[in-house]
């Protein structure tokens, strides 16, 4: 609507729009109304930006989800914010993984479990005294690393009573 002119009063403002006038009392109330407006819009946005972040598969509190919404002040469409991300980040997989990938992961797993079976790789712990004991009768260990050697294997027992 283009307003003609805007006429001051004692008691308000008149407006004149070509033929109609109409007679504002309250220049706050249009103010409050603004304001109101102004926060309902900015809800909207965040609501929808939220939105269409959890359609990407990211969070809008938490990385790069935290980023854009920081960042991006444009079109909050799904398609917009994907081209966004695309352009300023890069390509960006899902967050979350899908039950295949946490299927394939447990077979990956079981299968290095069974290959380091088959090695023969032995899990036992190994006897420190033995290792303590070479290394201090060796003729190419210097006299610093033997007393350093014999005071941490101090501390060691030390620890263990």
């Amino acid at each position: 609507m283009l307003w003609g002119y805007i006429y001051a009063r004692e008691n308000g403002v008149i407006m004149v729009d070509n033929n109609n006038i109409e007679e504002v009392d309250n220049i706050a109330q249009l103010r409050a109304e603004y304001k109101k407006l102004k926060a309902e819009n900015k809800e909207f946005k965040a609501n929808a930006m939220s939105n269409a972040l959890g359609s990407l598969g990211l969070e809008a509190d938490k990385g790069i989800g935290k980023a854009v919404t920081k960042l991006y002040d444009g079109d909050v469409t799904v398609e917009a914010i994907q081209e966004y991300i695309a352009k300023e980040f890069g390509e960006v997989s899902s967050s979350e993984p899908t039950e295949q990938d946490v299927s394939e992961n447990v077979v990956q797993a079981q299968t290095r479990v069974e290959q380091l079976n088959q090695i023969g790789v032995n899990a036992e712990p190994v006897d420190i005294s033995q290792e303590f004991a070479a290394f201090i009768n060796n003729s190419e260990t210097s006299t610093r690393d033997s007393i350093n050697a014999k005071l941490r294997m101090m501390e060691t027992l030390k620890d263990k009573k």
